[in-house]
């Protein structure tokens, strides 16, 4: 009996935390598409969805169908803060306040009877979807189409005795009830015109890293023994969770640093495969050396001459600031990757990053297009530590 029990709470918690809805609107022109500017063909026009995925944490504003020349997709990731747009073959990432500057769906002074009540317009302040809603005195139900636009956060200027009693689409109004609500297991699929690569700006970023790894040489050893000096010891736990949030890996690492982090030292607690146990990068000589140690006896054992240049650089949107330190969203143009940052430019506004701004990085939390999530903590200390080199 206990087992069926168990087995039974289990069936109702998986139903819990896999609670993903979708609205499509259930009218006789499935496909709403806007066809003066639109070349599409029939069967690959606009159809409108709007979905609430994984109980709310990723919404899918406007679903955009492969083929479509000129519409957009709007993705809200709750957690994150942070709405996504596509639009052709690039991904913008910005903030809620930055895709909403007026709250999301704003008064206009348009009104006029419907349904026996007077209505007033409210526009949406974002053109991924030419939406407008009619609002009149009523109780909000919280439920349906109006309870997803309420959980996305975009129904803040709503009075709290107002209700949504139609919803106005490409000019086209619609009642609450032409709403479809469906439930759907895939979350990726679901989030799929978003989570895409576009291959033209994709392969530029990658004809850059080919070229820099065709110009790197293998740097000769020569029995050089050098003392290093750095500022700062860095230690930083590293995990990253699949889609189900269930954890793949999860590790350590120890880094030296000077103080512009132009010079590092990593050290691993055990040797790779390779039997390498630490890696020396010098970005102001365009050394990359890596070998063995032994406590403070570093010993090389191959080493090159690289580009440190960088490929691309991420663009950066704060998000929240503190007394000392930044919160920031940041993405890739090309290729689903959404960064959530936690960063200290106040005590170490000297401190360089790969692809991004100055600043020590005390957390970054990075979603993928597999919908996996990378975890990045570091604690940074402050003092003298030498090691020697022998090249």
């Amino acid at each position: 009996m206990k087992k069926i029990l168990s087995c039974f709470l289990f069936f109702c918690v998986s139903l819990f935390y896999s609670q993903n809805k979708g609205y499509s609107i259930n009218v006789d022109h499935l496909y709403l598409a806007d066809e003066s500017k639109s070349n599409n063909n029939d069967d690959k026009k606009i159809k409108i969805k709007f979905t609430s995925l994984d109980n709310g944490n990723y919404f899918v504003f406007n679903r955009l169908l492969q083929g479509n020349k000129t519409g957009k997709v709007l993705a809200y990731f709750k957690t994150f803060n942070t709405v996504v747009i596509r639009s052709q073959n690039k991904l913008s990432y910005l903030t809620f306040k930055e895709a909403f500057p007026k709250g999301g769906f704003y008064k206009t002074t348009i009104s006029k009877t419907m349904f026996g009540q007077q209505a007033t317009l409210y526009a949406f302040d974002n053109d991924a979807l030419d939406i407008k809603l009619w609002v009149a005195p009523g109780v909000r139900t919280g439920a349906g189409f109006e309870g997803y636009l309420n959980d996305m956060g975009l129904l803040q200027n709503l009075p709290k005795n107002n209700t949504i009693i139609a919803v106005s689409i490409l000019g086209i109004e619609l009642d609450l009830a032409n709403f479809k609500e469906d439930t759907y297991s895939n979350v990726k699929s679901n989030l799929s015109d978003v989570l895409v690569s576009f291959k033209e700006p994709k392969d530029s970023v990658s004809s850059c890293v080919e070229e820099k790894k065709q110009r790197e040489k293998p740097f000769v050893a020569n029995g050089e023994k050098i003392d290093l000096l750095f500022n700062y010891k860095i230690s930083s736990k590293i995990s990253m969770k699949d889609s189900k949030g269930e954890m793949i890996f999860e590790t350590n690492t120890l880094i030296y640093s000077n103080k512009d982090n132009s010079v590092s030292l990593q050290i691993f607690d055990e040797p790779n495969p390779n039997g390498i146990s630490f890696i020396y990068t010098n970005k102001k000589l365009g050394q990359k050396i890596e070998g063995t140690h032994n406590n403070d006896k570093l010993f090389m054992e191959k080493g090159k001459l690289i580009d440190f240049q960088n490929c691309y650089i991420l663009k950066e949107k704060i998000n929240a600031k503190k007394s000392n330190s930044t919160q920031l969203i940041s993405g890739d143009e090309h290729e689903f990757k959404l960064y959530l940052i936690e960063k200290n430019d106040v005590d170490f506004p000297d401190f360089t990053n790969q692809i991004l701004s100055n600043g020590f990085i005390s957390k970054r939390i990075t979603l993928t297009k597999e919908l996996e999530m990378q975890e990045y903590i570091s604690e940074i200390e402050i003092g003298t530590y030498k090691f020697n080199l022998e090249k």
